[in-house]
């Protein structure tokens, strides 16, 4: 069966995306792992039209409350290859299944970037986290170090000021880029300590447990231990975008799908992208939401009066 369109990924792009598929009576389908994406691990929201404060499950919740209301089942499943057929494309899972479409649009937004540095690896889940939400309360009373500059790295500090004894946040350019909201509230903590020139080129451990991190002081070109038990990376994410690459789709030098124009169009005719696989400059949860609903109106609009030009 050829649908209209299908929708990969479902995080604030994708159930955006959905919501104004099904108000346009498409016929259309939402592939995804987990429903949410990103924003299941975002701790409190501040910054949401409309919401003061929410939390982030919670905020995930409505999001699938209102999907429900409009009919929308997401398959929950993963795309793992994706080929053009004929005028379309035929999109396959990993539960063995296969569907096609006229159109695709990728919302498969980013995951976190990795250190690469020894020990990392190892620990990771053992004092190694990526996730400042899910795990913070683990580090009631013990040092940790943060890794990272900007908003998440800040806000990962702010919510381990209710658990941690002391917090380093390292960071390798010479400022702090965060909000200066968040970097007011956190800088202003004795328990946090700021390392701005450094980074992390070990983490070392018992073999069960991190237990230090080797530092590099580049402005003076030496290098030092901290003793803490927990290292929360927060130093930016990377775009996935390996599904739409090997169709041919343009990319930054950093990953980013390349959409060329403000309709949210690719390179290649009949795919769109939308939200944090992009190259848009805000990669934020209410500029995802609006880029699906762009994207969306776009597609039904191609696919009912056509494209004109492509490059």
């Amino acid at each position: 069966m050829m649908h209209q369109l299908i929708i990969v990924g479902g995080g604030p792009a994708g159930i955006s995306a959905s919501i104004y598929a099904s108000r346009k009576k498409m016929d259309f389908l939402l592939i995804t792992r987990e429903v949410g994406g990103q924003v299941i691990k975002a701790g409190e929201i501040e910054n949401y039209l409309g919401y003061a404060m929410v939390d982030g499950i919670a905020f995930v919740e409505k999001m699938i409350q209102q999907m429900e209301k409009l009919g929308v089942k997401p398959i929950l499943d993963e795309v793992i290859k994706v080929e053009r057929k004929n005028e379309g494309f035929k999109l396959k899972t990993l539960s063995g299944k296969e569907y096609e479409a006229k159109t695709v649009l990728f919302c498969t937004g980013a995951e976190h970037r990795k250190l690469n540095v020894p020990g990392e690896k190892e620990y990771t889940g053992r004092g190694v986290s990526y996730c400042y939400t899910c795990d913070a309360p683990f580090f009631k009373d013990k040092k940790v170090v943060v890794v990272g500059g900007g908003n998440s790295g800040f806000e990962a500090v702010e919510q381990l000021l209710n658990y941690a004894s002391q917090i380093y946040i390292v960071e390798i350019s010479d400022r702090f880029i965060a909000d200066e909201v968040l970097r007011d509230k956190v800088l202003g903590n004795s328990k946090v300590v700021p390392l701005l020139k450094h980074r992390v080129l070990q983490i070392d451990g018992d073999g069960k447990e991190v237990k230090r991190v080797i530092l590099e002081d580049m402005q003076k070109g030496e290098t030092y231990t901290i003793d803490v038990e927990g290292v929360f990376v927060e130093i930016g994410l990377k775009p996935n975008s390996e599904l739409a690459k090997e169709l041919g789709v343009l990319t930054t030098n950093r990953g980013e799908i390349i959409i060329i124009d403000c309709n949210n169009r690719t390179s290649e005719k009949g795919i769109y992208a939308a939200g944090d696989c992009t190259n848009i400059f805000a990669k934020q949860i209410i500029t995802a939401a609006g880029e699906g609903a762009k994207a969306l109106l776009s597609i039904y609009h191609d696919l009912t009066y056509g494209v004109s030009s492509w490059i």
